[in-house]
């Protein structure tokens, strides 16, 4: 999914509204293609940079859509669900709240969405957006909230462009 006809920009230098529609499009691919009784996972990512794998400078993001559930997918599911049964609450939800009490890995956020260090984290600079609100997929984005995680997107790119003065690589 090319993410703008202008092929010198990337999330950071696009506009909020232009994100926003890149979020739309990621939301019709995907009910176009979780509607085909063959696949069984849908995932939208990006790769930026050279040296993340991207073989393409323009601004785009990929979408894989297969009949197999990743391993990592499953075991989320069984413990998501092993935390629901016991709980009757949201793991992500439960660890959404914990951090925003503890408020050291906090990065940003806005009415709709946290951007934060998890506390799990492998990678040097990694981050995870969290929704404030439970939700089963991009699908339940609300136009508020869309235009919410646009903005979040924006302006997380941004800080770690100025944090190494580059056009930052990432997966995300």
């Amino acid at each position: 999914i090319c993410y703008s006809p202008n092929h010198s920009l990337t999330l950071p230098l696009m506009e909020v509204s232009d994100i926003k529609e890149v979020i739309t499009r990621w939301q019709q691919e995907y009910t176009n293609l979780s509607s085909d009784p063959n696949i069984n996972h849908v995932q939208i990512f990006e790769n930026k940079g050279a040296i993340m794998g991207c073989s393409n400078p323009h601004p785009h993001g990929q979408i894989w859509a297969q009949r197999s559930i990743p391993q990592e997918v499953q075991k989320k599911v069984v413990r998501q669900k092993s935390h629901w049964d016991q709980n009757k609450k949201s793991l992500l939800g439960d660890y959404l709240q914990q951090e925003l009490d503890d408020k050291e890995r906090i990065v940003l956020k806005n009415k709709s969405f946290v951007v934060l260090v998890p506390y799990w984290a492998v990678w040097p600079y990694e981050l995870m957006i969290v929704p404030k609100r439970k939700m089963a997929s991009i699908l339940e984005l609300t136009e508020a909230e869309k235009v919410a995680y646009a903005n979040i997107l924006k302006r997380t790119t941004i800080k770690f462009d100025n944090l190494f003065n580059v056009s930052f690589p990432y997966s995300a």
